[in-house]
C-alpha cells in the first residue's frame, strides 16, 4: 500500500512517516510532498491508496485542479487543518475523506485514523476472489475439515475474559490492518484468523495486535499464535489452538501465548479431596480458620507447576471443596437466604470462569463471610442454650430429682457441654446455679407467707427440711428462722 504525505511543515511529514512503522501499519511505500504541484505529479505518477493532506496547502485557486486529480488518482482521504471551520469542513466532505483532523494532532487520534483508513482496503482484499485452493484453506470449512493442508496458513485464535465480550473483538478485527492477507472466522465464543504469505513465528504479530487492542479496551484478552506449518492440516492447526487457549484457565488472559513443550499434555489430578483432606478441610472449618484456608487454597491452586491438570479436573476439585461447604452451612442452618444464593453464585464460578485464580479469590471472600456468620451463629446458638436451660431450671427447680443431665437433655446438648456453656458464660457451676435458684424462691416464701419451713423445703425442692436449712445457712449465714425474724423487724 503506498502512503502520499502533503504537508508543508517537514516536521509534520517525519513524525507520520515515524508513526507508521512504529505501528507497523501495511503502507510499504511512503512518499512526501510540500506543494500542490508535487502532490499532484506523484499523485499522477504512483496512484497511491491513501493521501494525507494539508488542505490549507491548496488555495482557492487550485482547489477544482487538486479535486480532479484527488478522484482520479487516489481512493481514500485524510484531511488535516489548522482553521476548525464550516469551509474547510465542506471541503473535506466534498472530497469525501476518511476524517478531518484538526492541528495540533494528536498521536492517537492520528494512528486511528490511519488504521480506519487502511483496513477499509483490508476487508476489500478479503472480499477479493480466491483460487479455489485458497477458498478452502481460508474458509470455516478448514476449521472442521480433515482435508485441507495448512501449507503457508499461520493462525492466531482470540478470546475475551468475559464471554460477553465475544462481539467486541470481532468488531475490532474488522477494523483492524493487518500486515498480512487475513480471512476472520468468528466462532460462538472466539475467533480465529487464517493469515497467509506470514515468515517468522506469529508472536510478534501477536503482541503488537494485542497492544493495540489494550490501547482501545480495557477487556483482557489473550491471544494463541500458531506459525505455518506444512505438516498439518488447517483442522490440526486449529485444534492445537484451541489446546493453547485452555492454559488461560492457570496463566491469565493478556497473553499471547505460544506453542510449548510444557503445555502440551495435562498432568494427572484425583479431581475428589482425600479422606485426609476431607477431615482437614472440616478442622479448619469448624475452627474458622482464615488464614489456613487461604493458605490452603493458595498452596493448592494458585502455584501450580506444569506441566498442567486438565481444567476439568481442577473444576471438580474445586466442587468437591464445596461439597465439604455445604455440610458446614448445613450445620449452622446457613443454607438458606443470602448465604445459599451467595452458595449457588460460586458454584456458577466454579462452573464457567475462564480464570483460576478469580474462582480461588471469589470462593475465598464467599468463605469469608461465611465463617463470620457461622462463628455469630455459634455464638447466638450457646447463648440461646445457656438461656434455655435456666430457664428450664427456673420452671422445674420444685422437682428435688431435677439433674444436670435432665436440663442438658431438654436443650439438646450434652451435660459435660452444658456445663462449660454455663461456667463459660456465668463462670457458675450448674449445682451452684440450681441451689441459688432454691434460696431465691425459699426467701420469697419465709418474707412474704406463713408457711412452715418444712412447707417452704418442700415447695423449694429440698427433700427434708433439715437438708434445707444446712444449705439456707450455708447461702445466707443465717437459718431460715432468722432470716424470717430479720424481714418481719424490718420497717414495713
Amino acid at each position: 500500500m503506498k502512503l502520499l504525505i502533503a504537508e508543508r511543515d517537514e516536521n509534520e511529514s517525519a513524525a507520520i512517516r515515524w508513526l507508521v512503522s512504529a505501528y507497523s501499519l501495511p503502507i510499504h511505500h511512503v512518499y512526501t510532498a510540500n506543494t500542490v504541484e508535487r502532490t499532484m505529479r506523484i499523485l499522477e505518477k504512483e496512484t497511491p491508496e491513501l493521501l494525507y493532506i494539508e488542505l490549507d496547502m491548496v488555495s482557492h485557486d487550485d482547489w477544482e485542479e487538486m479535486t480532479k486529480y484527488v478522484r482520479l488518482f487516489c481512493q481514500k482521504v485524510i484531511a488535516v487543518t489548522a482553521e476548525a471551520t464550516f469551509a474547510r469542513a465542506k471541503q473535506a466532505i466534498e472530497w469525501q475523506c476518511v476524517d478531518l483532523l484538526v492541528k495540533p494532532l494528536e498521536p492517537a487520534k492520528l494512528k486511528q485514523c490511519l488504521q480506519k483508513a487502511v483496513s477499509s482496503f483490508v476487508r476489500q482484499e478479503h472480499l477479493h476472489p480466491l483460487h479455489s485452493n485458497d477458498a478452502e484453506r481460508y474458509s470455516y470449512r478448514s476449521l472442521f475439515s480433515e482435508e485441507v493442508e495448512a501449507a503457508d496458513v499461520a493462525l492466531l485464535l482470540l478470546q475475551t475474559e468475559n464471554p460477553n465480550k465475544w462481539r467486541d473483538i470481532v468488531s475490532f478485527l474488522t477494523q483492524y490492518p493487518f500486515r498480512y492477507p487475513t480471512r476472520v472466522l468468528p466462532l460462538s465464543n472466539m475467533v480465529v484468523c487464517l493469515l497467509s504469505g506470514v515468515s517468522g513465528d506469529m508472536k510478534e504479530e501477536a503482541w503488537k495486535l494485542l497492544r493495540d487492542w489494550e490501547a482501545e479496551c480495557t477487556e483482557p484478552l489473550a491471544v494463541v499464535a500458531l506459525p505455518p506449518d506444512g505438516g498439518q492440516t488447517v483442522r490440526a492447526q486449529y485444534q492445537t489452538a484451541r489446546r493453547l487457549l485452555e492454559t488461560t484457565f492457570f496463566i491469565g488472559y493478556r497473553q499471547v501465548i505460544a506453542p510449548a513443550p510444557e503445555y502440551e499434555r495435562w498432568k494427572e489430578l484425583d479431581p475428589f479431596l482425600t479422606p485426609e483432606e476431607q477431615r482437614k478441610w472440616i478442622d479448619m472449618l469448624h475452627r474458622f480458620d482464615k488464614q489456613a484456608i487461604k493458605t490452603w487454597m493458595q498452596r493448592e491452586f494458585l502455584h501450580m507447576p506444569t506441566p498442567f491438570p486438565n481444567p476439568e479436573m481442577v473444576r471438580t476439585r474445586l466442587t468437591s471443596i464445596l461439597a465439604q461447604i455445604r455440610r458446614f452451612m448445613k450445620t449452622y442452618h446457613l443454607d438458606r437466604g443470602e448465604t445459599e444464593r451467595d452458595y449457588m453464585r460460586i458454584f456458577h464460578e466454579i462452573l464457567y470462569n475462564r480464570v483460576l485464580y478469580r474462582i480461588v479469590q471469589e470462593m475465598l471472600l464467599f468463605l469469608y463471610g461465611l465463617l463470620d456468620r457461622a462463628k455469630e451463629a455459634e455464638e447466638q446458638a450457646r447463648a440461646d442454650v445457656i438461656e434455655k436451660g435456666i430457664r428450664y431450671i427456673e420452671e422445674y427447680f420444685r422437682n428435688p430429682d431435677l439433674t444436670l443431665e435432665k436440663v442438658a437433655a431438654a436443650v439438646g446438648r450434652s451435660p459435660a457441654y452444658y456445663s462449660h456453656l454455663l461456667m463459660k458464660k456465668y463462670g457458675i457451676s450448674f449445682r451452684k446455679l440450681l441451689t441459688q435458684t432454691r434460696i431465691k424462691e425459699a426467701k420469697r416464701l419465709l418474707a412474704q407467707t406463713e408457711l412452715s419451713i418444712k412447707e417452704i423445703a418442700y415447695q423449694t425442692g429440698f427433700r427434708t427440711s433439715h437438708y434445707f436449712t444446712r444449705v439456707f445457712k450455708e447461702e445466707t449465714k443465717r437459718t431460715p428462722t432468722e432470716y424470717r425474724d430479720e424481714q418481719r423487724k424490718e420497717p414495713q
